[in-house]
């Protein structure tokens, strides 16, 4: 078996099929268990000894959810874990890349077979780290306001947290396993995306982290304190507490059955969003958006995009999509814009200036761009007056009609995972195109190492930048590197995002 050497520890892995190496279930720090529940991640004591690093720690506590893998593996709240691929630990500061997983910031896991990293670091020489972090309540159900809450002031953002304590993890102890501490890029999809990009402009990850890839997941989907409180005190009371502290006390057999029942299903079109990371001017910027405009993440360089249908995704959760769209983003809109977003005003404005599109086609390319192009768009627009920024857009439909390219189809495309027999194809379709795997993983993966995305077939693109707002196009047919795809659309929606998230509307000036 293969083993890597610390100052104090020896880790113990195994040798996947392709011959790589994997470093599974190593802790990053202390179970956030007992006193710890909803506190600050807290550093590992030092050891000595040897660890088994061949099973995938605990997942985060969550509800079953049958399109998310992770949730039928063991869970616990000791669940700060992370996992280590290379090819040869024995090499020499390699690119890191350390992988986000996504689900709406209360399911997911690092134990999901899309996240293996056998195949990606069998392509390509680098360092694949990912991680576990505390998810919905435990993670980010914000117990400030609740009767002493103060003793729980973070308990708003400590999924956040969490990921911060692993890439210090990251800082310290990569260069064993064959990486450089120096070169590190962190990377997710969907609110792992969301993550990546709020690390960018989080103080205490400064420095962790040189570059950044975000798959959709822009940084306007956040929490603010009075906005979740109104969650804490109703979840409080469906407990039967009174404090902050009584609810830390229950056990957490009887927090997930009450959470898991009532909780969820009186809450199913709007629990994606409520346990957002709550940015309260102190961990984090009270307004993500605006901080990175002002360019609060100046040192960081990124690659960011999203897919064409976005939206799609939920009908693998909706029976009735159509009708069930309207009343799913409203609740999702009030999340997205601070609760400021006027979502009749710009529904209007969106179907007259497309009057003769289908209405259920119209209303769904309109929450695509209102819930992930746009603001992915302003992003890289901002950013790119202070670092290097690359923008795509994946084009590649689904062969499973009705799903077009819709969220989280490019992962398997990414991670180089789209063969792997364990994985559903209910986005892809039974047979993706292998060449596209290739090139997209070894973009992102030239993107780590260089700074510069190139994909296996030689697609070069240029940064993104006010003169030049260039998009890669990227689908099965090829890569085309085009010039304000998105501009329409972005001129139409774009003072939804300035008098929401940047307080830069009308009655402000």
């Amino acid at each position: 078996m293969p083993t890597v050497k610390t100052d104090r520890m020896t880790y113990v892995g195994l040798t996947t099929q392709k011959g790589t190496e994997a470093y599974l279930g190593i802790p990053y720090a202390k179970p956030p268990v007992g006193p710890l529940r909803w506190k600050a991640p807290e550093p590992l004591d030092p050891e000595e000894g040897v660890r088994d690093c061949t099973r995938f720690g605990n997942s985060a506590l969550q509800k079953y959810d049958p399109v998310m893998y992770a949730s039928r593996r063991q869970q616990s709240e000791d669940c700060l874990t992370l996992n280590v691929w290379v090819k040869n630990s024995k090499a020499d500061k390699l690119p890191v890349m350390v992988f986000i997983h996504g689900g709406a910031y209360v399911e997911g896991g690092s134990s999901d077979p899309m996240y293996d990293g056998t195949n990606f670091t069998d392509r390509n020489d680098v360092v694949l780290v990912t991680i576990n972090y505390r998810v919905n309540l435990f993670g980010y159900m914000n117990l400030a306001s609740l009767p002493g809450g103060e003793e729980y002031r973070q308990s708003g953002y400590l999924g956040l947290m969490d990921q911060v304590a692993a890439l210090r993890w990251v800082k310290e102890n990569i260069s064993y396993f064959g990486g450089d501490p120096d070169r590190v890029t962190v990377f997710g999809e969907s609110c792992g995306s969301g993550s990546t990009m709020l690390l960018s402009v989080t103080p205490a990850a400064k420095g962790l982290f040189q570059r950044a890839i975000g798959e959709s997941g822009p940084i306007q989907l956040y929490n603010t304190p009075e906005s979740t409180a109104p969650y804490a005190h109703e979840f409080m009371e469906m407990m039967g507490c009174k404090t902050a502290q009584e609810l830390a006390a229950v056990p957490v057999g009887d927090i997930m059955m009450k959470f898991t029942g009532d909780f969820f299903a009186k809450h199913i079109h709007e629990i994606s969003l409520i346990f957002a990371p709550t940015t309260d001017g102190d961990y984090l910027p009270a307004k993500p958006m605006k901080a990175f405009k002002d360019g609060a993440a100046k040192d960081v360089e990124i690659l960011m995009g999203c897919n064409a249908d976005e939206f799609a995704y939920w009908k693998l959760y909706f029976k009735d999509f159509a009708n069930e769209m309207p009343d799913f983003w409203h609740h999702q809109a009030i999340f997205h814009f601070d609760g400021k977003l006027d979502s009749d005003k710009y529904e209007k404005l969106w179907a007259q200036t497309y009057p003769d599109q289908d209405p259920a086609a119209r209303y769904l390319e309109y929450t695509n761009q209102i819930g992930f192009r746009v603001g992915t768009n302003l992003m890289c627009e901002y950013q790119s007056k202070y670092n290097k920024v690359y923008q795509y857009l994946f084009t590649y439909a689904s062969k499973i009609p009705g799903m077009g390219s819709c969220h989280a189809i490019e992962l398997p495309f990414v991670l180089h995972n789209t063969q792997r027999p364990d994985l559903p194809k209910t986005m892809t379709g039974e047979v993706p195109p292998m060449h596209l795997a290739d090139e997209m993983n070894d973009a992102w993966c030239s993107f780590a190492a260089n700074g510069e995305p190139v994909s296996g077939r030689g697609d070069r693109w240029t940064d993104y930048s006010p003169e030049h707002p260039d998009t890669m196009v990227i689908n099965e047919e090829g890569w085309k590197l085009e010039r304000d795809v998105n501009k329409k659309n972005m001129d139409l929606l774009r003072p939804a995002f300035e008098e929401c998230l940047l307080d830069e509307g009308p009655e402000s000036k």
